[in-house]
């Protein structure tokens, strides 16, 4: 269990990942594509778009959220087949592996009691996920693409601290 000290900081902690994910935004526009800052952008809004639905601190209607969600994952499909088209392999398989993501995300939400049926399948299958996300980072490092390091890394603590909470994911391992 976390100390109350890290609690009273979380809220804090949220804002300076979102922070520090909006910088990456300018940067990549910056000094990368601007298919990587468009990217960038769209991601950043589904996050806070989820946490806001999770918060239920939303003035928007189910519909209106349903129809921005639905036109960001047209625009991430859009820079997906662009990566493709590109070759840029190691984006297609990083977009693979949040695509996952985002599908354990929400079976999770939509289907809990599916997620609970499966409990140990759903956490093996999002560890293997989490350990790929890793392996990109290491990957990027290692072709020395520092920027997409710095910026995968900054995603996987991001999902893990602000929506998969990871110490309620830490608490499903114990039981």
């Amino acid at each position: 269990m976390p100390n109350a000290q890290f609690l009273l900081a979380y809220p804090k902690f949220k804002l300076a990942i979102l922070a520090l994910l909006t910088l990456n935004i300018g940067i990549y526009a910056t000094l990368d594509t601007m298919t990587s800052a468009v990217d960038a952008l769209v991601w950043v809004v589904l996050l806070v778009m989820f946490e806001l639905e999770t918060l239920k601190a939303t003035r928007f209607n189910q519909t209106t959220l349903r129809a921005v969600r639905n036109g960001l994952i047209v625009v991430i499909a859009l820079v997906f087949g662009s990566y493709i088209r590109d070759n840029e392999w190691l984006d297609v398989l990083n977009s693979l592996l949040w695509f996952a993501l985002i599908v354990l995300l929400e079976l999770e939400v939509r289907w809990p009691s599916l997620v609970a049926q499966h409990r140990q399948l759903f956490w093996l299958i999002t560890v293997a996920v989490f350990v790929g996300l890793i392996g990109m980072v290491v990957a990027w490092l290692m072709q020395s693409a520092w920027l997409d390091a710095y910026d995968a890394l900054l995603w996987i603590v991001a999902f893990g601290v602000i929506e998969v909470d990871i110490f309620h994911f830490l608490q499903l391992t114990r039981s």
